[in-house]
C-alpha cells in the first residue's frame, strides 16, 4: 500500500512539473512574439528616422510652414474656400453637353452638322445680312 502511495505521489508531483513547463512554454512563446513586434516597430521607427532627415523632406516640411526659397511666395488657401473643379480627364468631353433644344436639332438636322455649329453660322450669317445687307459663306 506504501508503494502505491509513493507511485501516485511520484506521478502528481511529475505531471504537476509537467503542467509547470509547459505554462512556463506558453510564456515564453508569447515573449518571443512580442519580442518580435518590438522589434518591428524598431525597424519601422529606424526607416522613420531615416526619411525625416532626408533633404527632401525638410524642404517639404519647411515649405508647409512657409519658409521656401528665396523666390518662392508662401500661399495657403483661405478657410471654408470652395472645391475646386474636377480634373477632366484625357479623351472626355471637357464639359457636359447642353441640353439640346428644338432649334438646335432643327438646324443640325437641315445643316448636318452639330447642333452649336449649326446656330452659330445662322447667327452670323443673320448679323451679317443686318450689317451688310448680304450673307456670304
Amino acid at each position: 500500500m506504501a508503494g502505491l502511495l509513493l507511485v501516485a505521489w511520484l506521478a502528481v508531483a511529475f505531471g504537476g512539473a509537467l503542467a509547470r513547463v509547459n505554462a512556463i512554454e506558453e510564456e515564453v512563446r508569447a515573449a518571443r512574439a512580442q519580442n518580435a513586434a518590438l522589434q518591428d516597430r524598431l525597424e519601422a521607427g529606424r526607416e522613420e528616422i531615416a526619411l525625416i532627415q532626408t533633404e527632401a523632406f525638410l524642404s517639404t516640411q519647411a515649405r508647409a510652414y512657409g519658409m521656401g526659397e528665396a523666390r518662392e511666395r508662401a500661399f495657403a488657401l483661405e478657410p471654408g474656400a470652395g472645391s475646386p473643379r474636377p480634373i477632366v480627364r484625357l479623351g472626355s468631353d471637357p464639359e457636359p453637353a447642353a441640353p439640346a433644344t428644338p432649334l438646335n436639332e432643327w438646324l443640325a438636322l437641315l445643316f448636318d452638322c452639330r447642333a452649336g455649329h449649326a446656330a452659330q453660322r445662322v447667327a452670323r450669317a443673320a448679323l451679317r445680312l443686318r450689317t451688310y445687307g448680304r450673307v456670304t459663306y
